[in-house]
């Protein structure tokens, strides 16, 4: 594609109205760095690790006394072995992927931030910033009068147990009592004492003012909670596993509710109910427990990937449109004030609003009188069928934000659809146990929404926490554990999603209930004393503990 856009229409990210940038990511990678944010109250450190010198840090550990007794060759091949099983996930170099080097540190203890790896922050896409700004925001709603020095007390008590965190700017942690730490966190600990730590610098407003203000309140809540309930119950490994699923799964659902709404209020001029309240989740995410990849009950589940995959191919036009309207708005300075004074729902309502007014439709006319001459002044450089496409759109009837669109949609919708699909496939998690999808990573047809153990014992512990106070519930009937994670998570269990509903899907929803039942009582929390689905119950996963 040779057809040169001009910088504000290069782009087809829109995080005014995503919060994120769709873009792959990865959930395990991100958490030191949020939890960093979490410690230093929202500042955070420049990486100072040099990532291709593995062999390097190893040696450090080595000779630091971190470890003894690996000497010899083969010692030393048995600790390279070690760490990266355990502590350091390693990755090649580049395009040309001629080396290798760090890609990120597990989050095994709160010591793990100290790496500063991954280097490139950005690869984050935003969802450490976020999150942060919710935990802050939860903490706030509950009357608390400092939030991030609370946050700071919370996490430094809970995934920084055995350590002691040192003073600004660095917030250094060094291990206080190695009785609270097992052998890999400790491995890991000893490993990144090797690294040295700058000064924390402030990241600038963190605050995410979100387009769906309840849905984001909702997953700041979930994620909080989890950490305060379970953070002295749980080994710090399987708090941050928790963690990790309830994030990516409530990341996902966030990215998939907002394409939905945009839609929405594209198609209606008003604000959907995401938008304005506390609804319960729209989505419907018919998730797979029976495991037979051949029978009817997955197909129901890859049909709904198909489903929400088709949605976010269709997302881009959607965005871009915001980032249209609002490119326009210098044209209207009284209505560009307005958008500055509003909150971001109501930002998203007037934009939508706008996209028909004449002075948007005439701004979007001289962007395409702009293509159009500078293909032409381009010559060789622009192709013949891209110069005629340009001149058909330029000539054609209709809106001129529209046939913007059509060009933006020419130039950028492949690889737009391609990074969608990356990011689907990341915050779904198709490579991670506790991820909401399942299937080979480069075959589409065969994703499909199926949790592991993993994933469900997350969800289980966040839907059995009291809503009212973080304190979990010892048991709860089967039917409010399914309409919670349906309500909470879009996720559907019992009954077909809407567009395939059928007397063959029902069947095979109901055989799925029975291999979640069946699922259940293998967790060890479920006992069919009843063949009455209102009175059956499920016990908490971590039993009276």
């Amino acid at each position: 594609m040779t057809i040169s856009l001009p910088r504000p229409l290069r782009t087809y990210q829109y995080r005014p109205l995503t919060l994120f940038s769709m873009l792959d990511t990865d959930t395990d990678r991100l958490l030191p760095h949020l939890f960093e944010l979490c410690v230093k109250g929202g500042r955070s450190s420049r990486s100072r690790v040099d990532a291709a010198d593995f062999a390097g840090y190893r040696q450090r550990l080595v000779d630091g006394g971190g470890v003894v007794g690996f000497d010899s060759r083969n010692d030393q091949a048995l600790l390279d072995g070690w760490l990266r099983s355990c502590v350091v996930e390693m990755g090649t170099v580049g395009r040309s992927r001629s080396g290798e080097q760090m890609l990120g540190v597990a989050p095994l203890t709160l010591a793990a931030y100290r790496a500063g790896l991954p280097t490139r922050r950005e690869r984050h896409r935003g969802i450490d910033e976020v999150v942060y700004s919710l935990l802050v925001d939860e903490l706030r709603r509950r009357g608390v009068d400092n939030p991030p020095a609370q946050l700071r007390s919370i996490i430094i008590r809970t995934v920084g147990r055995g350590l002691s965190v040192g003073p600004e700017p660095r917030w250094e942690p060094h291990l206080e009592d190695a009785d609270n730490l097992d052998i890999g966190a400790l491995l890991e600990l000893r490993f990144v004492e090797g690294i040295e730590m700058g000064d924390a610098r402030q990241r600038g407003d963190l605050l995410a003012d979100s387009p769906l203000p309840a849905v984001s309140a909702a997953l700041g809540r979930t994620l909080l909670s989890h950490v305060t309930t379970y953070g002295e119950r749980l080994a710090v490994p399987a708090l941050m596993s928790g963690f990790a699923a309830l994030l990516a799964l409530g990341v996902l659902g966030f990215s998939l509710r907002v394409d939905r709404a945009a839609r929405q209020l594209l198609d209606s001029g008003a604000l959907p109910p995401d938008m304005l309240e506390d609804a319960p989740s729209r989505l419907e995410l018919y998730c797979d427990f029976t495991g037979d990849r051949g029978g009817e009950s997955a197909r129901l589940s890859r049909r709904c990937v198909e489903r929400d995959l088709d949605r976010a191919r269709l997302a881009f036009r959607d965005r871009v449109t915001f980032g249209l309207v609002e490119n326009a708005l210098a044209r209207l300075p009284a209505e560009q004030e307005r958008h500055r004074a509003a909150a971001r729902p109501q930002q998203l309502e007037l934009l939508a609003e706008l996209r028909d007014h004449r002075r948007v439709q005439s701004w979007a006319e001289g962007r395409i009188d702009d293509l159009v001459a500078e293909a032409e002044m381009a010559g060789s450089t622009t192709t013949e069928t891209e110069r005629d496409f340009l001149t058909y759109i330029q000539a054609g009837f209709g809106s001129e934000v529209d046939k913007l669109l059509d060009v933006l949609e020419f130039v950028n919708q492949e690889r737009a659809t391609k990074n969608s699909v990356a990011w689907f496939r990341s915050v779904g998690g198709i490579a991670k146990p506790y991820g909401l999808l399942e299937g080979t990573p480069r075959s589409r047809r065969s994703w499909r929404y199926a949790p592991g153990d993993d994933l469900l014992t997350a969800l289980l512990l966040a839907v059995f926490v009291r809503p009212d106070r973080d304190e979990p519930r010892p048991a709860m009937p089967l039917r409010e554990v399914i309409d919670a994670l349906r309500d909470r998570f879009g996720l559907l269990i019992e009954r077909p999603p809407e567009f395939l509903d059928g007397a063959e899907a029902r069947a095979a929803a109901a055989a799925n209930l029975e291999a979640f039942k069946r699922r259940l009582q293998l967790l060890g929390c479920f006992d069919g004393l009843s063949d009455d689905f209102s009175v059956q119950v499920v016990r908490h996963p971590l039993g009276d503990s």
